[in-house]
C-alpha cells in the first residue's frame, strides 16, 4: 500500500491522537498511525526536558522543565505498570 504525509503542529497532533485512543480502530487499520504519534510524542518529552516517574500509588507524576507537576494515572501506551495495591 503506498503511504502519504500529512503536516500537523503539535495540536493538532494531540487531537488526532485522543481520537485514535478513543477509537475502536486503534488496534487495526489506525494502528501504525497511533504508534507513529506515541514515537512522536515520546520525543517531543525527551527535548522539553519532561520527567515521569511511576509513585508507590501506581499514579504517574509528571514534571517538566519549568517545575509544572502533573499527577494522574498512567496511560497503557506510557509503559507503566504499577505491582502494588492501593
Amino acid at each position: 500500500m503506498s503511504e502519504i504525509a500529512i503536516r500537523l503542529n503539535y495540536f493538532q497532533s494531540g487531537i488526532l491522537f485522543g481520537m485514535i485512543m478513543k477509537s475502536e480502530h486503534r488496534d487495526g487499520p489506525l494502528k501504525s498511525v497511533y504508534d507513529q504519534l506515541i514515537e512522536i510524542k515520546k520525543q517531543v518529552e525527551k527535548s522539553e526536558g519532561v520527567e515521569k516517574e511511576l509513585l508507590p500509588n501506581g499514579l504517574l507524576k509528571i514534571t517538566d522543565r519549568g517545575g509544572t507537576v502533573i499527577i494522574r494515572p498512567p496511560q497503557e501506551w506510557e509503559g507503566f505498570t504499577f505491582q502494588g495495591g492501593m
